[in-house]
C-alpha cells in the first residue's frame, strides 16, 4: 500500500514511500532505494546536521560502504532534486556534515484569492464527486498549488473519508468535533454491530444546534433510513421515506432522489414482494439514465445481487455483489466498499445463505483488520458519547 507523508502537506511536498518518489507541484522525482532512504532520513529530521558516520549508520547499517558512499549519494540527490531547489536544499555544513532544509516562504499563487477560480473548482469537485472520479479528485487535491486554489475544510474532510483515512478523524485538536461529526457517525454506523445505538446517535445529532446545516439535512432525509432498515423498523422507515420524498420533491433536491429510490427497493426486499421489487428495479434502471452517478450505479449493482439472492440465483448474486464492490474500488471510494459489504452481509443473513455469508464475512474481516475497526469503534463511540449524550 502506498504511503504519503504530509504535515499540512509539508509546503505541498509529497513523499510517496511505495514508489520512492518526491512530488512538488508539477515536478515528480524518482529516487533509487538508497537515495530515497537517505533523503527520507534527512527530510524527517529537517535542519539537523549529520556527519558521514551518522548517515552511514542510519542508511547503510550492516553493510560495508566505501568512504565516498555518503558524498556520492548526496551529490546524486542534489542533482535529482535540482528542479525543487526553490523549496528543498541539502547543505554542506563545513566541518560538521549535511542537513536538509525546506523553505517555508514559497510564494503562493495570486489565484488563491480569485473568487471565480474558487467557484469553478467547487463545481468541478462536486462533479467529480457525483460521478465517482476518484483519480481526478486525488489529482485535484495533490495539485492545489499548481492550479492556484485551496480546497475548503469540508472538501478536505470528504477526501480523507473517501480515501479511508479514518484515523485522522480521531484527532481532537486539528478539526472541531462538529465539523467532522457527520463522518464519525457514518464510520460508527459501518463498523458497529449495534445499529440501534448508531441510529440513536444520528437522532441525537439532529438535536444539536452545533451540527452544520448541510449535514443536518442529509442525516434527516437520508441517513437514518438505512439504519431503520438494518434494525428492521420498517413502519418507521416507511413513514420517514414518505416524508423525505415529499420534502425532496418540494425543495427540488435532485441529488437525493436516487438514494431514496434505492432505499425504497431495500424496503421491498424485506417485505418479500417479488412483483414490487421487479417494478422498482425497472424504475431504478430508468432513473439512473437521468442520474448516472457512480455511487448510485454501484449501489444498484448490489441491489441486483440481492434480487438474485431472493430468487435463489446464487451465482449471479455473487457476480453482482463483486461487481458492485469493484465499482466502488474503481471510484476509490472506501466507504462505498464498506457500505456494500455491510448490506451484502445483512441480506445474506436475512435470506440465509451460509456459503455466501462465510465468503463475505471473511472479506469484511480483512477490511476490519486493515482499517482497525475494533480500535476505531471504541474511540469513535467515546467521542460520540461525550458530545451527544
Amino acid at each position: 500500500m502506498k504511503s504519503v507523508i504530509a504535515g499540512e502537506r509539508m509546503e505541498n511536498i509529497q513523499i510517496l514511500k511505495g514508489d520512492r518518489k518526491v512530488r512538488y507541484r508539477s515536478e515528480e522525482i524518482d529516487l533509487l532505494p538508497k537515495e530515497f532512504q537517505l533523503f527520507l532520513y534527512l527530510y524527517e529530521r529537517q535542519a539537523q546536521v549529520f556527519n558521514r558516520d551518522q548517515l552511514l549508520e542510519a542508511v547503510w547499517a550492516m553493510e560495508a560502504p566505501t568512504d565516498r558512499t555518503v558524498d556520492d549519494h548526496v551529490y546524486r540527490l542534489r542533482k535529482k532534486l535540482s528542479p525543487l531547489s526553490s523549496v528543498i536544499t541539502i547543505e554542506t555544513v563545513r566541518g560538521q556534515g549535511y542537513r536538509l532544509q525546506v523553505q517555508k516562504n514559497v510564494h503562493s499563487s495570486p489565484l488563491l484569492h480569485d473568487d471565480e477560480v474558487y467557484s469553478n473548482v467547487k463545481t468541478l469537485f462536486h462533479k467529480y464527486h457525483l460521478y465517482g472520479q476518484g483519480d481526478a479528485l486525488k489529482l485535484l487535491e495533490e495539485n492545489q498549488a499548481v492550479f492556484g486554489f485551496e480546497l475548503d475544510l469540508q472538501s478536505k474532510l470528504y477526501l480523507r473519508f473517501m480515501k479511508g483515512d479514518f484515523e485522522s478523524f480521531l484527532d481532537t485538536e486539528e478539526v472541531s468535533f462538529w465539523e467532522k461529526c457527520y463522518y464519525l457517525l457514518h464510520l460508527y454506523s459501518y463498523i458497529t454491530s449495534d445499529k440501534k445505538k448508531s441510529l440513536a446517535y444520528f437522532t441525537k445529532a439532529l438535536d444539536a444546534k452545533e451540527l452544520p446545516e448541510h449535514h443536518r439535512l442529509e442525516i434527516r432525509l437520508l441517513n437514518r433510513l438505512s439504519l431503520l432498515i438494518l434494525t428492521k423498523q420498517l413502519d418507521e422507515a416507511e413513514r420517514l421515506l414518505l416524508n423525505s420524498k415529499k420534502e425532496v420533491h418540494e425543495r427540488e433536491l435532485e441529488g437525493f432522489i436516487p438514494m431514496l429510490f434505492l432505499t425504497e427497493i431495500y424496503l421491498a426486499f424485506l417485505k418479500r414482494d417479488p412483483s414490487v421489487i421487479q417494478t422498482k428495479v425497472e424504475e431504478m434502471e430508468k432513473l439512473l439514465l437521468r442520474y448516472p452517478f457512480s455511487r448510485e450505479q454501484a449501489s444498484f449493482t448490489i441491489i441486483k445481487g440481492v434480487q438474485c439472492l431472493t430468487s435463489k440465483n446464487i451465482d449471479n448474486a455473487e457476480e453482482h455483489f463483486d461487481q458492485g464492490i469493484l465499482l466502488f474500488k474503481e471510484a476509490k471510494y472506501v466507504p462505498g466498499i464498506l457500505i456494500s459489504l455491510m448490506t451484502i452481509v445483512f441480506f445474506v443473513e436475512e435470506f440465509q445463505n451460509e456459503s455466501l455469508g462465510k465468503h463475505y464475512h471473511q472479506i469484511w474481516k480483512s477490511y476490519a483488520e486493515q482499517y482497525k475497526f475494533a480500535s476505531l469503534e471504541r474511540k469513535i463511540e467515546s467521542m460520540l458519547a461525550f458530545h451527544l449524550n
